[in-house]
């Protein structure tokens, strides 16, 4: 359930987010009432309320009996932006970080992380984009490709479709390719697929695709002038 596992990732526990949704849905109700609701056992129930009490997901309702009710839902998202910032705000003053001493050569898996890898290198990306890839993955890179193009960088692209209602690139139409190859600012490389991608700043992994898109380029510009 994906509200499930939104609120999980903002601080709710998976009882508090099955409680939590139940509060939403039915108002004030007793310890006992969410219990019987979420099928979670009484002791749980009201533990995971208290514990969205003292989170400020919940607020108590006293009286004969003490009923909950939640947070409404724009207080919620308001509270969970403001102490997602405080946190990168703290991570960003007192996260020291040593870079390695040789550029290493980094395993990412898994689409997700593949995806927001690229997204990142892209959007920091000063001077120019090579990117090889398929439609899918250009679909999903579209917004921070129209964006870097946007602001005059270089973006260079092959693939079997071109992006839509992009301004001035260099476009190469190519067959469906095997695998991804990026490369950012001639420092950033990643290469391999959706499901794992290697990435690295590693001056010899950056020549080896360099000369990759080099060759490709080549051998379409014969293609198309033959």
């Amino acid at each position: 359930m994906l509200l499930l596992t939104a609120l999980k990732k903002i601080g709710f526990t998976q009882q508090e987010a099955i409680i939590y949704i139940h509060l939403c849905k039915n108002g004030e109700i007793t310890g006992y009432e969410a219990a019987k609701l979420s099928g979670i056992s009484r002791s749980n129930a009201y533990a995971a309320l208290s514990s969205l009490v003292d989170k400020g997901y919940a607020y108590v309702i006293e009286g004969t009996s003490s009923k909950y009710i939640a947070v409404p839902k724009e207080e919620l998202i308001k509270n969970a932006e403001r102490d997602f910032q405080d946190n990168i705000n703290i991570i960003r003053e007192n996260l020291a970080f040593t870079s390695a001493n040789q550029e290493p050569y980094v395993t990412i898996t898994g689409e997700n992380h593949i995806v927001s890898k690229l997204k990142n290198i892209i959007e920091a990306s000063e001077k120019r984009i090579y990117i090889s890839c398929d439609n899918e993955i250009l679909n999903q890179l579209a917004d921070e490709l129209n964006i870097t193009i946007a602001n005059k960088l270089k973006v260079v692209i092959l693939a079997p479709s071109d992006l839509t209602d992009a301004s001035e690139h260099i476009y190469y139409a190519t067959a469906p390719p095997e695998s991804l190859k990026l490369i950012a600012d001639t420092t950033e490389v990643m290469a391999g697929n959706f499901k794992q991608c290697l990435y690295s700043k590693n001056s010899t992994l950056l020549s080896l695709i360099r000369e990759s898109f080099i060759h490709e380029i080549a051998v379409i510009d014969y293609k198309n002038n033959h």
